[in-house]
C-alpha cells in the first residue's frame, strides 16, 4: 500500500479527499474489509489500539470510503478515494488521527484449510494512519526534557534514555541520534539512529544500548534532527558507566 500515511488538512465544515492504492503482485485475488480504530503511542513508542471513536484526538467519525471492502484480483492495483468531511464546529488547533486498516476477508479456499486443519492459513492486514491537522498549525518543535542512563548489574543491558515532548502544534518526525565521548581518552561512540513520529503534546523515551562492557567518564549529546527542518536539538549529559 502506498503511501502508509494520509494528512488531510482544511477548514471547518470542508470536504476533502485523497487516494490510496493497494498493489497485488501475487497470483491470487484478494478481498479486503475496510474499518476504523483509535490509536495512541505509548511513551516506550507502542501502538495501542481502541474502538473508533474512543479517544478524544479521534477523526474516525470525520472518515469514509465508498465501499465498506475492496476486491483486488491478482497483479493488479487498486485505487481507494479516502474522504474526510471536517465538521463544522470542529477545533481550530487540535489534531486528529486514527488508522484506517484494510483486512484480508477468507475465501471458500481459505476457510475449507481451516475446517479441515490443513496447515497454517495467514491472512493479511495492513494499516492507513489518518491525520488531520488544522491551516494554522505550522509549528514544528521538539525538546528534550531529560537524559538518563539505565544501568544493570548485567553491563550487556545498558541503556541511555532520551526523553522527547512534541511542545509545537502539528505532527514531527524525526531522527534520534546519540554519540558518547570519553573524557579519560577521547574514544568516541555513535549509536544507531532512532526514527520517531510524534504527534503534538505528547512524549516519547528513546532508549540506546549502549556497546557492551563500556566503562568510564563519558559526555553524552543527543542530537534531534527534525524532518523538512535544518534546525537542530541538541541535549548533552556526562556519566561515568
Amino acid at each position: 500500500m502506498s503511501p502508509t500515511r494520509l494528512f488531510f488538512t482544511g477548514h471547518p465544515g470542508e470536504k476533502v479527499s485523497q487516494v490510496a492504492t493497494l498493489h497485488n503482485s501475487s497470483d491470487k485475488d484478494y478481498i479486503f474489509s475496510i474499518s476504523l480504530k483509535d490509536w495512541y503511542r505509548e511513551e516506550d513508542g507502542n501502538k495501542v489500539y481502541l474502538d473508533a471513536g474512543k479517544l478524544p484526538t479521534s477523526n474516525a467519525s470525520w472518515v469514509s470510503t465508498v465501499e465498506n471492502s475492496v476486491t483486488i484480483p491478482a497483479g493488479t492495483t487498486k485505487e481507494v478515494t479516502i474522504t474526510m468531511q471536517i465538521p463544522a464546529n470542529a477545533s481550530g488547533s487540535a489534531v486528529k488521527n486514527s488508522m484506517l486498516f484494510f483486512t484480508q476477508i477468507p475465501q471458500q479456499a481459505d476457510m475449507a484449510s481451516i475446517e479441515n486443519g490443513i496447515g497454517i492459513v495467514t491472512l493479511f492486514e495492513v494499516g492507513l494512519h489518518i491525520y488531520y491537522t488544522p491551516p494554522g498549525n505550522q509549528t514544528k518543535s521538539l525538546d528534550i526534557a531529560n537524559i538518563s542512563d539505565i544501568l544493570n548489574d548485567n553491563t550487556e543491558n545498558k541503556k541511555v534514555a532520551v526523553d522527547i515532548n512534541n511542545d509545537g502544534n502539528t505532527i514531527n518526525d524525526a531522527t534520534v541520534e546519540f554519540e558518547l565521548t570519553n573524557t579519560d581518552n577521547g574514544a568516541e561512540f555513535k549509536l544507531p539512529a532512532v526514527s520517531i513520529s510524534m504527534l503534538p503534546g505528547t512524549k516519547q523515551v528513546v532508549k540506546f544500548s549502549l556497546p557492551e562492557k563500556i566503562s568510564g567518564n563519558f559526555l553524552g549529546v543527543a542530537i534531534i534532527k527534525m524532518a523538512g527542518s535544518n534546525d537542530l536539538v541538541v541535549g548533552e549529559k556526562n556519566f561515568k558507566l
